[in-house]
């Protein structure tokens, strides 16, 4: 298996939903409000209004996700996103985020795995592509380095 670079990514987040302790964990619901992305073969941004983290803080800080969001191409064309990962939180970590400070690449266990769709003909590869993408926080947004599965 290869890897090859896909894009860089960043969300906006504007609301943070605490829904409470459930059976299953800790939930919270990050409204996605814009961000960009950015790659050799596709660049645009993040639409408003249909795109949120769906997060489960299990055990011990780790951190389930689930994110929907819809990528809008510099060229009008509507790509559905979907990525599930891990995330793990720690004392240290979250204190930085309390600074407004952020982290690197791999500072912390921050991975997800990629899918897309759409029905743009121009970005019909993009419906036969799985990648990975590890991530960051700097500042108040969230950013990903994406790489397709060869």
């Amino acid at each position: 298996m290869k890897l090859d670079y896909l894009m860089t990514f960043d969300s906006d987040v504007k609301e943070i939903q605490n829904v409470g302790t459930t059976p299953y964990g800790t939930r919270y619901i990050y409204q996605v409000t814009g961000g960009q992305f950015e790659g050799p073969r596709l660049s645009g941004y993040v639409k408003d209004g249909v795109s949120a983290d769906w997060m489960m803080i299990v055990n011990d800080g780790l951190s389930k996700i689930d994110v929907r969001k819809t990528f809008v191409t510099h060229d009008d064309a509507l790509i559905y996103v979907t990525y599930q990962g891990l995330y793990q939180f720690n004392e240290s970590l979250s204190e930085r985020l309390r600074k407004g400070l952020g982290y690197d690449y791999g500072e912390t266990l921050f991975q997800v795995q990629m899918q897309f769709e759409t029905g743009h003909e121009k970005y019909q590869w993009l419906n036969r592509t799985m990648a990975v993408a590890e991530a960051r926080e700097t500042g108040n947004k969230v950013e990903y380095r994406a790489f397709a599965l060869l």
